[in-house]
């Protein structure tokens, strides 16, 4: 059995069927073998490469990246950097003006200009101001108002639980709600 938590290592899977078809041919690892039970666990993902592992050959902080916005949250926005990778734009980092609601200001789709402010490749994080990227490259430097929200224990979860229960289409996300 392949548990849908080991199909990839960028996207949140709630069904097999959002990877997989019926009968198709697959390369897994075995991670396990319970005799007792007669179960073999295998992952998909543990035969592929873990793009967060190369994130840091791929980006630096300080760097200017172009994305389009996936993701909507009242905490900010999701940019996707390249495919299955996501950057945060905290909701105090989209504009120079005070920002009440994020969907105000942009919306699932718009392509914007950011500049990474932060990259933890442990924790797949990768925090983005769009702000700072207007700042010239030799004016740039990382302070500490660039990091709200992007501290542990603050708003920002890991990716792979971020989008537990979004709701889909352009509406806006809110801690505890579900897509009811």
């Amino acid at each position: 059995m392949i548990h849908v938590s080991d199909m990839s290592w960028t996207r949140k899977i709630n069904h097999p069927s959002e990877v997989l078809k019926k009968g198709e041919e697959v390369e897994t690892i075995v991670l396990e073998i319970d005799a007792a039970n007669q179960r073999i666990s295998l992952g998909l993902k543990q035969a592929q490469e873990d793009p967060w592992a190369r994130i840091t050959d791929a980006y630096k902080e300080g760097q200017k990246i172009s994305g389009k916005v996936t993701k909507l949250t009242n905490f900010g926005a999701f940019i996707e950097l390249e495919d299955g990778i996501d950057g945060l734009v905290h909701i105090s980092q989209i504009s120079d003006a005070h920002v009440e609601k994020v969907k105000d200001v942009l919306n699932i789709g718009d392509e914007v200009e950011a500049r990474i402010v932060k990259i933890d490749p442990i924790e797949h994080r990768i925090g983005l101001s769009i702000k700072a990227a207007k700042i010239a490259d030799e004016d740039f430097e990382i302070s500490d108002d660039l990091l709200t929200g992007l501290r542990p224990g603050e708003e920002l979860v890991d990716l792979s639980s971020a989008f537990d229960g979004l709701l889909t289409g352009n509406e806006e996300w809110h801690p505890g709600q579900r897509g009811e």
